[in-house]
């Protein structure tokens, strides 16, 4: 059965965050849908990408995805901090043993703001290490006890999504879409 993944996108999100976890996913056999958390599908990205997501929040809302994903970019994680319907996915998704990944200033702003994983070791943006109680300095870091993927910002975007890609399928699968880049080192090649 074909695994689902659901990138929730904002007004203000990184759009390397978004569309390089996408891409890969895709890469890998994955079902994403990338849906807006409004009800208006134009997103405007943090330096000026405008992404049209395939669904708004109300398509996407009582449906379930093995993954659900959050890009960063400052102004796009206040907005998913503030979204009161998209912090009650959160929990239900997590409820029901489902991931939640999350990458940049998303796991302080969101993960942490909401206190959704009290006891999970997370990472992001190196600069919002103080908002964490229990900090990885790792360039994603997958907390296999409370389900959560985490990753620290725009450069760490492959890492992220190769990470996503391991815990939803496995490595094998990993390693097929990392051979299909030019892999910079410092990256897990899977190989």
């Amino acid at each position: 059965m074909t695994k689902q993944a659901l990138v929730f996108l904002s007004n203000g999100c990184e759009e390397t965050e978004a569309v390089t976890t996408i891409d890969l996913l895709t890469r890998a056999g994955i079902n994403v849908t990338y849906a807006s958390i409004t009800e208006d599908r134009q997103i405007e990205c943090s330096r000026g990408v405008t992404i049209l997501a395939q669904k708004v929040f109300s398509e996407v809302n009582n449906l379930d995805f093995d993954v659900i994903i959050l890009p960063g970019g400052l102004k796009g994680a206040e907005n998913f901090r503030d979204s009161q319907q998209l912090i009650e996915k959160l929990k239900q998704a997590h409820q029901a043993g489902n991931i939640i990944a999350a990458i940049c200033a998303s796991p302080a702003m969101v993960l942490q703001h909401h206190n959704l994983f009290p006891d999970a070791y997370m990472t992001g943006y190196p600069e919002t290490r103080d908002a964490f109680k229990h900090w990885k300095s790792d360039r994603v870091y997958f907390d296999a006890q409370n389900r959560v993927i985490t990753s620290q910002g725009p450069a760490t975007s492959i890492d992220f999504a190769l990470k996503i890609i391991e815990i939803l399928l496995d490595k094998k699968a990993a390693a097929q879409v990392a051979a299909q880049l030019v892999l910079p080192q410092g990256i897990a090649s899977y190989q």
